[in-house]
């Protein structure tokens, strides 16, 4: 065989040794396990990879900085409530009952006087009292009321007034009797000499609950509520006021009026409704209850949302098959996991990565003229870079 012979066997054999190591490669990726030929491939089975395919002859169509994004974020919503005035307190009327009165008496007459008088209000007076001047008197004094011993003895001006229980009083009908004790001189008899006598009635004012609603979209939504209000104090008495969101109490302290500031309660969720009842109540009091407020917390869903326009002839090169449209997202790590669903027009597809970048082939979910990209993260991550380009 000759010299130029032998080395045209050699180049046969080197040709079928090459074609057989590459039998062999081809063979052994194919053999592989989907995870890892992906991995050494540089894609995923959803068509998306993890290197940088865009070359320089790539048109950029969108490219923004998203920055952080959120799983889930907050929003505080402010319901604002009425003002209002609790208060249970204590009003006074004077009633003349007579300008004047003498009482008497000796062994042979009893000048005694009967007075008759009503209650108006009577199912909120809370006290009475009787009141007069004593001009001039001689011995002891009898005083009746409907029957009920109020007073027997010496009376002078400084004992009074004379304090009449509500429960001898009667709505109508009520007899006040005035007599003096006897004496057996016919000749000085004993005596009272009343002026101005009055019947002074307390009455209890009160109005000691008041209620005041607020709504709520969805109560399974809100991871905060607190209620914050200003309280006045229009009297002395240190009542107690208590506090009810949809008949469960929430709140119950006693109100020191000296240290009066903004008051702050934090409300529990739990007992949130769509539509919600807050009740206040005192058992004592005066106060105004302003600037009331329910700041409710809420998770929300404020998903960043990208747009960009392919005209007409971009889209026929793209129908064509002759260009291909690709998303491309940078992350600032490759440590984290990046979690979430892209949304294009009505298309969507997701994506869980902890590379830091993340690419996909979206051409066929592509419109002529406008395109939006919503991106919804599944986890909290940072996108450094996102980019629409078309090669």
């Amino acid at each position: 065989m000759t010299g130029r012979g032998k080395r045209g066997q050699t180049a046969v054999e080197v040709s079928v040794l090459i074609f057989l190591i590459a039998v062999i490669m081809v063979g052994y990726i194919v053999l592989l396990p989907e995870e890892d030929r992906n991995e050494l491939l540089g894609s995923s089975s959803d068509g998306s990879t993890t290197g940088s395919s865009d070359s320089g002859s790539a048109e950029t169509l969108l490219s923004e900085s998203p920055g952080d994004v959120q799983s889930e974020k907050s929003s505080t919503q402010i319901r604002a409530l009425e003002p209002m005035r609790l208060y249970s307190t204590t009003e006074s009327n004077t009633q003349t009952l007579s300008a004047s009165l003498t009482v008497s008496r000796n062994i042979i007459q009893n000048n005694y006087k009967i007075v008759n008088f009503d209650i108006e209000n009577f199912d909120t007076i809370a006290g009475s009292q009787l009141l007069f001047l004593v001009s001039d008197s001689k011995g002891e004094i009898t005083i009746l009321l409907n029957d009920h011993l109020i007073y027997e003895g010496e009376l002078t001006s400084n004992a009074l007034p004379l304090d009449l229980p509500v429960s001898y009083l009667q709505e109508t009908g009520n007899e006040l009797k005035l007599s003096t004790s006897l004496t057996w001189n016919i000749f000085s008899p004993n005596y009272y000499l009343l002026q101005d006598v009055q019947l002074i009635e307390d009455y209890t004012v009160a109005d000691t609950t008041a209620s005041r609603t607020f709504s709520v979209e969805d109560p399974s939504q809100v991871t905060d509520a607190t209620l914050t209000y200003f309280i006045t104090c229009n009297s002395d008495d240190d009542g107690i006021l208590s506090v009810s969101l949809n008949s469960q109490e929430v709140f119950s302290d006693q109100i020191f009026c000296e240290y009066l500031n903004e008051r702050e309660l934090s409300l529990d969720t739990d007992y949130l409704k769509t539509s919600n009842s807050l009740k206040f109540e005192i058992n004592e009091g005066d106060y105004n209850i302003e600037e009331g407020q329910v700041a409710i917390k809420t998770r929300t869903k404020d998903y960043p949302s990208f747009t960009f326009d392919i005209d007409s002839d971009l889209y026929d090169e793209i129908s064509s098959g002759s260009k291909d449209v690709y998303l491309k997202m940078t992350f600032d790590n490759a440590d984290d996991e990046k979690e979430g669903t892209i949304l294009i027009q009505e298309y969507s597809f997701s994506f869980n990565t902890e590379d830091n970048t993340y690419e996909k082939k979206i051409t066929d979910y592509i419109d002529d003229g406008a395109n939006t990209i919503t991106l919804e993260p599944a986890s909290d991550f940072t996108i450094d870079n996102l980019k629409v380009y078309v090669e």
